[in-house]
């Protein structure tokens, strides 16, 4: 007699493995990347972690000191702060990697294949060292919100039995939320949002063989298209209006300029491709992807998608191209120099319309010889970015927090630095710690520098400010003067200074 009935897993094997693995690669990024541990923590990563500990609205509906980039994450991470009482730099690395799994997730709905999604949870979460801002920065989560958004939409139109009414309006109030949250988040999501929507309506007038005006006539998602832009509209233009005024530049580069702006983002191609940019592993990454991108341009006849994977591989291909005009006719972008981080969004859009092009590759030995080849590539770039952090720059995988840390040992203090050395000195305790820039600086919040200068011990760092720490100083018109000598901590040059008047105490 048999007493022990065998039943079918769950899940196969493969499968778990393949999760676990997934899982595994989030959890070493988490450990590399989030706030709690990444090595080039910086103040613009501070002030998010500040924003959590010192959130109101309505001024910090915008990044502090300007009225661009949505604090989506210091909102998100109230809950962690406020609710589960864990402290303002947990919280941050909580709220924000679980938006960047959230876009990851709904970005794999696009994908049968778990090589692929293989392939793209090392993209996502270990990109290439001049991408890790993927991981830091707005860009990372306004594409994990079209991400989740995007998912939505394949559940409302391509799910038939989906025919219970009430289900159909939550999708499209959830889709129109997530649409107002990602232009929050960044501006230059109403790019992608208006091309999603114009493509869901060219293809949905393709698949019922009528004009586009008649195939969405009197349809609910007309009323809530509507709504999203006057409420969306309100909203964006509420926040900003509270926010601190970001400076005002021409939107766009004349002739000149636009030509400096593809010069300088050609130089940087031409170094990487002659291992001359300091960056060897991205350099051998892009050898190992330009020819599976010239591979399937010859093979493109055979990629055979579906109707509803074409809609997001064309999105994906004119994204690409339209964001990345956009970064070389801007102004803004020019006077900064063409920074890789504006570059996010094409790095993303880029590995999803390639992965979704060899997804649907009808040629299986290629396929798999193509999957193997992406597979290497982007191992090689995420080590690459180890690489980069520990023996080039900045030399150490040690945590910035970790440095910030040992400014605890100094007490209650107030610490005036430059912009780079300052919000970070208080992102591990700022009940204890508050920084601020120095008045030559950009100072985000002022309220913060009143409250330094309302502290009995006030510290300066002369890293990227001074040669030496002078004598006396002028702070925010309250003078300050020397008191001891300088000392080391923190990965930092720092001095005490104090406001009474007299002699310094040596």
């Amino acid at each position: 007699m048999t007493y022990f009935v065998l039943h079918k897993p769950i899940l196969p094997m493969r499968n778990l493995l393949h999760y676990f693995t997934v899982v595994c690669i989030i959890v070493l990024s988490f450990l590399c990347y989030s706030s709690n541990f990444y090595a080039l923590l910086g103040s613009d990563d501070a002030v998010q972690v500040l924003m959590i500990h010192d959130f109101h609205l309505p001024h910090d509906l915008y990044f502090w000191g300007q009225d661009r980039y949505g604090s989506l994450i210091p909102l998100l991470g109230q809950f962690f702060y406020k609710v589960l009482q864990i402290s303002p730099l947990t919280s941050e690395s909580f709220a924000h990697y679980l938006l960047l799994i959230a876009g990851y997730f709904a970005f794999t709905s696009l994908f049968k294949s778990p090589f692929n999604k293989l392939i793209l949870a090392i993209a996502w979460f270990f990109p290439p060292f001049r991408m890790v801002d993927l991981l830091r920065l707005n860009i990372g989560l306004e594409y994990s919100l079209l991400a989740i958004s995007i998912f939505l939409l394949n559940k409302l139109y391509n799910n038939e039995s989906l025919n219970y009414r009430l289900k159909q309006h939550f999708f499209l109030l959830s889709i129109t939320l997530i649409f107002i949250l990602a232009v929050w988040v960044s501006d230059l999501a109403v790019i992608s949002i208006f091309l999603i929507l114009m493509l869901q309506a060219l293809f949905a007038s393709k698949s019922n063989h009528l004009p586009i005006r008649r195939s969405v006539r009197w349809k609910p998602e007309i009323y809530y298209l509507l709504t999203g832009i006057i409420v969306g509209m309100a909203f964006i233009l509420y926040g900003k209006y509270f926010a601190d005024k970001s400076p005002s530049y021409d939107s766009f580069n004349n002739f000149e300029a636009i030509a400096a702006s593809f010069g300088m983002f050609g130089g940087s191609i031409v170094a990487l491709l002659t291992f001359r940019a300091l960056e060897p592993f991205t350099s051998a990454y892009l050898y190992l992807v330009i020819p599976v991108c010239i591979i399937l341009c010859f093979l493109y006849q055979k990629i055979q998608f579906t109707a509803n994977a074409r809609k997001w591989f064309v999105f994906f291909l004119i994204d690409c191209v339209l964001i990345f005009l956009v970064i070389m006719l801007s102004k803004w972008s020019f006077l900064n120099g063409v920074p890789r981080r504006y570059f996010i969004s094409n790095y993303i859009v880029f590995w999803l319309g390639l992965l979704l092009a060899i997804e649907y590759l009808k040629k299986a030995g290629i396929k798999k010889a193509l999957q193997v080849v992406l597979l290497i590539s982007v191992m090689v770039s995420g080590i690459g970015s180890l690489y980069n952090l520990k023996y080039i720059w900045p030399k150490t995988l040690h945590s910035g927090a970790g440095h910030a840390r040992e400014f605890e040992s100094l007490g209650e203090i107030g610490i005036i630095a430059n912009y780079w050395n300052s919000y970070l000195n208080a992102v591990t305790n700022p009940d204890q710690i508050v920084a601020t820039p120095n008045d030559q600086s950009c100072v985000r919040n002022r309220e913060m520098a009143n409250e330094v200068l309302k502290r009995d011990l006030i510290y300066v760092v002369r890293d990227g400010w001074f040669e030496i720490f002078p004598d006396s100083m002028n702070q925010f018109g309250i003078p300050l003067y020397r008191d001891g000598t300088e000392f080391r901590l923190g990965n930092s040059f720092v001095c005490k200074y104090r406001k009474q008047t007299g002699r310094s105490i040596r």
